[in-house]
C-alpha cells in the first residue's frame, strides 16, 4: 500500500483524503465495491487520476487507509485489543457506534448494496491485516498470546466486525446507549440475572 505518510497534514492533503472518501462512500452506497472504478470515484470527488495516484495505488488502498484510520481514531490499543480493560473496550465500542450512529443511515446503505459482494470479504482482510499489525506492536511491549496470532486475530476481527453488522441490522430495535450497554455486558461475560434465590 502506497499511499501518503499519515502525518501529511497539509490542507491540500486532508481536503484531498476527504474529498476521496466522501466519493467512495457515496458510490458504495450504491454499488457495489467490485462495480465501482477509478474513474468513478475521482469523478465523484472532482480530482483527477494523477492526483489520486499522488495518495493512493487504488480503491482498495484508499479503503484500507480509511479503516487504519477509523480504528486508530476509536483508539484500539493493547487493552482494547487483548479485552484486559472493561473501560477501554467500552470507550472503544462507544467510540466506533457512536461514529456508526452518527452516519447510520450512509453505511446502512452501503452494507446493504455490498452485502453480498466483495467489500465485505475486503474489509475483514484488511482488518485482519491491521490487527496483526497491532499484535506485533503489543509484543514489542511484552504482550503476548496464548493461542496462534492467526486464529486469535481471526476470531477478533469477526467479533467487532459482527458488532458493526448487528448495530446496522438492529439499529431500529434499541438506542445507541442500549445496545453499547448490552455489547459491554457481553464482553465481560455478564449474560443473564440469576434466578431468584441464587446469587
Amino acid at each position: 500500500m502506497a499511499h501518503l505518510p499519515a502525518k501529511n497534514n497539509s490542507t491540500t492533503a486532508r481536503r484531498t483524503y476527504s474529498l476521496l472518501r466522501g466519493a467512495l462512500f457515496s458510490q458504495l452506497s450504491a454499488l457495489p465495491l467490485e462495480q465501482i472504478t477509478l474513474t468513478d470515484i475521482c469523478s465523484a470527488a472532482l480530482i483527477s487520476r494523477s492526483t489520486f495516484y499522488r495518495y493512493f495505488e487504488d480503491k482498495y488502498d484508499l479503503l484500507h487507509y480509511y479503516m487504519r484510520t477509523l480504528l486508530d481514531e476509536t483508539g484500539l490499543n493493547e487493552d482494547v485489543l487483548y479485552l484486559t480493560n472493561s473501560d477501554s473496550v467500552r470507550d472503544f465500542l462507544t467510540i466506533l457506534i457512536r461514529h456508526i450512529s452518527e452516519n447510520q443511515i450512509l453505511y446502512q446503505k452501503i452494507y446493504r448494496a455490498n452485502k453480498d459482494g466483495d467489500l465485505i470479504r475486503i474489509i475483514r482482510q484488511g482488518l485482519i491485516q491491521i490487527m496483526n499489525e497491532k499484535i506485533q506492536e503489543a509484543e514489542k511491549k511484552g504482550y503476548r498470546l496464548k493461542l496462534p496470532a492467526p486464529i486469535f486475530t481471526s476470531l477478533m476481527v469477526d467479533f467487532y466486525f459482527d458488532i458493526v453488522k448487528c448495530y446496522l441490522e438492529q439499529a431500529d430495535q434499541c438506542t445507541t446507549e442500549e445496545f453499547l450497554n448490552g455489547i459491554c455486558l457481553f464482553t465481560e461475560k455478564d449474560f443473564f440475572v440469576p434466578p431468584e434465590g441464587r446469587s
